[in-house]
């Protein structure tokens, strides 16, 4: 990563706690699975699945993630020296949650996937790649401004319930119910605000899981995807590859064998 940006993934053990610390960046965090309460100078921030909060230099937070479950969340921080006074402005006016778009979602995935080593090779794509993931957020709450305030409500409980209910089995219209609007409204929130569909976001989301659950553990191809809600192996192989364009066992051999090599 750069000096100045630093992409990150963590996932918190139930009743994980964090902080309290000062803000010195502008820091956008991801939650991916989970739940996150966040305090910022005496005012709480609920953040759920699916949903992006932005923090801001000189804030005291304390995190507080699901007494119940696993939380995994993801951030990108982006140094202040980087970020010019008319986004400044921007960032104080700013909505302190929003829902991720495909847009957003894509920043945030090219930066994750970087390797370690390239910000020391190459300052200027990782400092750009930075305030991209920033203006991202910026433009997706310009955008949200000039909707009517019910669509994201409806929204937000839509992908709350697919953080809550990842591993089981889903339909359209049991998500529609969840979110309490029709099947047809719902495909439309989702294509408005996040450019995707309901069921192709629930198979993403699950894909993200499963590729953590590769990195980060033992378990075989057909234990992750029975844990993430695949029928098959085959089913989560596929979307694992269209997703990040290799089969499951390439993802973790690769991923173990740079984790070695830092090592």
């Amino acid at each position: 990563m750069s000096a100045r940006v630093v992409f990150g993934d963590v996932v918190y053990e139930p009743g994980g706690r964090f902080g309290p610390r000062v803000q010195t960046d502008y820091q956008l965090v991801v939650l991916l699975e989970g739940t996150m309460r966040v305090e910022v100078d005496g005012v709480v921030r609920e953040v759920g699945p699916g949903e992006v909060t932005l923090l801001r230099p000189g804030g005291r937070e304390t995190f507080a993630f699901s007494s119940e479950r696993k939380s995994h969340h993801t951030w990108c921080a982006v140094h202040r020296q980087l970020v010019g006074a008319e986004l400044r402005v921007a960032c104080r006016r700013a909505a302190p949650v929003l829902p991720v778009t495909r847009r957003f979602e894509q920043l945030m995935e090219l930066g994750l996937g970087m390797p370690l080593t390239a910000g020391t090779q190459s300052h200027g794509l990782i400092d750009a790649l930075g305030l991209a993931v920033l203006q991202a957020y910026l433009f997706t709450d310009a955008r949200n401004a000039r909707r009517d305030t019910d669509e994201p409500d409806a929204l937000r409980r839509a992908l709350a319930w697919v953080g809550q209910e990842g591993h089981e089995r889903t339909d359209l219209p049991t998500m529609a119910t969840a979110a309490g609007v029709s099947p047809t409204q719902l495909v439309t929130l989702f294509k408005r605000h996040l450019g995707t569909t309901p069921l192709r976001y629930v198979w993403e989301n699950r894909t993200r899981r499963g590729a953590q659950l590769l990195r980060e553990t033992g378990l075989t191809v057909g234990e992750v995807a029975f844990r993430c809600g695949f029928q098959t192996p085959f089913h989560f192989s596929r979307w694992v590859k269209q997703v990040y364009g290799v089969p499951p066992r390439r993802l973790r051999a690769d991923s173990w064998g740079a984790a070695h090599a830092d090592g």
